[in-house]
């Protein structure tokens, strides 16, 4: 319906989305892609909140919070 072509490196695409703005589009490419293993590999994850300021967890065992 357009001759507008996109490249992308990925083969199996599983959805695209066109989303309207004010003054353009987005488009909006979905694949799935294999998560990395973190086996012995130490991860930590933080989460800023809106009702908690920070929110932290680790694969790290034998570390626990400190309270003051």
């Amino acid at each position: 319906m357009s001759e507008i072509k996109i490249t992308t490196s990925q083969t199996e695409i599983i959805e695209a989305r066109i989303v309207p703005k004010s003054s353009c589009y987005i488009i909006e490419i979905v694949y799935e892609k294999e998560e990395e293993t973190t086996e012995n590999q130490q991860v930590a994850g933080v989460d800023l909140g809106v009702n908690n300021l920070i929110a932290v967890t680790t694969n790290q065992t034998g570390i626990s919070p400190k309270h003051d």
